[in-house]
């Protein structure tokens, strides 16, 4: 089988469906989020954020440290795999509304382009590899449903378990490429696009 064939199989099985039933429930998961994050007037903080992208970066801006975090995010999209997929959409629905109502909150005090510089370099990468996680997820929370059905003769295949641990390895490369870019180039980026810095130094 050629390599082409193989990725071909791949996308099918595991990204055709899955990965837009994963990006619809997170896009709407953040969409109400920010309604709700848009609807709460910073006055109703008790202290306002030190700086402008102290929402965005709550932690330490390290590689490391943001790996971690989004690691765990991603551990607990595979969890999808054991509980006919209720984690998987549960961690989607929460990531979702998060992300939302930070954006919400942001737009109020910083400009917009600002918010996508701070979002978008690391994000284009770090999303498509939660998604493929969750797809993962929801595809083995399928599987077991129709296992349980009686319409599926095995529960997983050996070709289910070497393809979903390609991409989970995938998955993780990518996230490990946009901590570094999030740790070290995310925040230069949105500087030069505001003009000034955005933390004190």
């Amino acid at each position: 089988m050629s390599a082409r064939s193989t990725a071909a199989g791949v996308f099918r099985r595991w990204i055709a469906l899955y990965v837009p039933v994963a990006a619809l429930v997170l896009g709407a998961s953040a969409l109400a989020g920010f309604a709700l994050g848009s609807a709460v007037p910073l006055e109703s903080f008790p202290t306002a954020p030190a700086s402008e992208s102290d929402a965005f970066f709550p932690m330490e801006l390290t590689t490391t440290a943001i790996a971690a975090n989004n690691l765990v995010a991603m551990l607990v999209m595979l969890l999808g795999a054991v509980s006919v997929g209720i984690v998987t959409v549960f961690g989607l629905v929460l990531n979702g509304l998060v992300i939302g109502a930070v954006v919400g909150l942001a737009v109020q005090q910083v400009d917009p382009l600002v918010v996508a510089a701070l979002l978008v370099p690391h994000g284009i990468i770090e999303i498509p590899a939660l998604l493929v996680v969750a797809a993962i997820g929801l595809r083995f929370g399928r599987l077991t449903v129709r296992y349980l059905r009686g319409l599926e003769d095995e529960l997983l295949t050996e070709r289910d378990l070497r393809e979903a641990g390609w991409l989970v390895a995938i998955a993780a490369v990518m996230i490990l490429v946009a901590a570094y870019i999030e740790a070290t180039v995310t925040l230069e980026i949105a500087e030069r696009v505001a003009g000034r810095e955005l933390v004190g130094r």
